[in-house]
């Protein structure tokens, strides 16, 4: 499965957890776990999540990528939600943001080995 993972760098995890290239860094160690997953990542500012979502949603209309994942709090999620409603892009969640209502409500587990799991099992 080809991916598109958008990280809203400013996420509530993102700085309690060592800032944004120890983000970076720590992700791409767990998507890589998974050799199902090509993937890339972005870790961005929260204000140019839509910019990169409908960028994604492009490439996923000419069929360069298969889903696309948000990292980040419920308004993440809300604005890359957005983006997709309406469309048949899959999207994943992987709960990076202070609350995360949203991932709860799924069932989608807090922790990000787990929602990565999600995600490469296609459960979006």
């Amino acid at each position: 499965m080809r991916i598109c993972v958008l990280v809203n760098a400013a996420g509530g995890t993102v700085h309690r957890d060592g800032g944004v290239e120890s983000e970076r860094a720590r992700l791409v160690a767990v998507f890589a776990k998974f050799a199902e997953l090509k993937f890339t990542l972005s870790l961005l500012p929260g204000s140019d999540l839509v910019r990169a979502a409908r960028r994604a949603a492009e490439a996923a209309g000419r069929r360069e990528i298969d889903a696309i994942v948000v990292g980040g709090g419920d308004g993440s999620v809300s604005a890359v939600a957005g983006v997709l409603a309406g469309t048949s892009v899959p999207l994943g969640v992987l709960p990076l943001g202070t609350l995360n209502h949203f991932a709860k409500d799924l069932g989608i587990p807090n922790d990000i080995d787990g929602a990565v799991g999600v995600i490469a099992s296609g459960n979006m």
